[in-house]
């Protein structure tokens, strides 16, 4: 049944992760350098200073982010093999959480020690977190469901 609960978690933790390419995720400001990191590219706040850093320098974000978006919407499709689905999300929570370190611990850290700048988080940092409190509660629901199917069918 694609209208279980769990569908609906993983919907809307798909749709987080897609909101991340509208939204910056970080701001850095510094004396020389101001830019904003979005998921696609790095947008100079300065007009005529050279930047450090490309819109390849996101390419880790944009490739996890992704992956989390697509393995969400294979996961709703394999309602029928929970089994499969509880290993998706799994592996799913954990490509979450290396993108959230990414986001909160790696890049920041990188580009401060690189250049003096101070981050700000915006909007879309925050984004993976909501989806993985989605996933966790998806997970659950499969997994009540596995153990539903069981107790079911001890009865027979």
């Amino acid at each position: 049944m694609i209208q279980r609960i769990q569908s609906v978690y993983l919907l809307l933790a798909a749709i987080a992760v897609a909101l991340m390419t509208a939204f910056p995720i970080m701001s850095f400001y510094g004396d020389l350098h101001t830019f904003s990191v979005w998921l696609m590219k790095i947008e100079n706040l300065v007009p005529d200073s050279d930047l450090p850093y490309t819109h390849m320098s996101t390419m880790p974000l944009s490739v996890f982010t992704g992956i989390v978006f697509l393995l969400s919407i294979f996961s709703i499709l394999k309602y029928n093999n929970r089994k499969l689905q509880m290993k998706l999300i799994k592996v799913n929570v954990l490509l979450n959480i290396m993108l959230i370190i990414g986001i909160f611990l790696v890049y920041p850290r990188m580009i401060t020690d690189a250049i003096a700048v101070t981050e700000e988080y915006k909007t879309a940092a925050f984004f993976p977190l909501v989806s993985l409190v989605l996933l966790i509660l998806a997970f659950r629901g499969v997994k009540k469901d596995e153990e539903l199917i069981k107790s079911a069918d001890r009865l027979r």
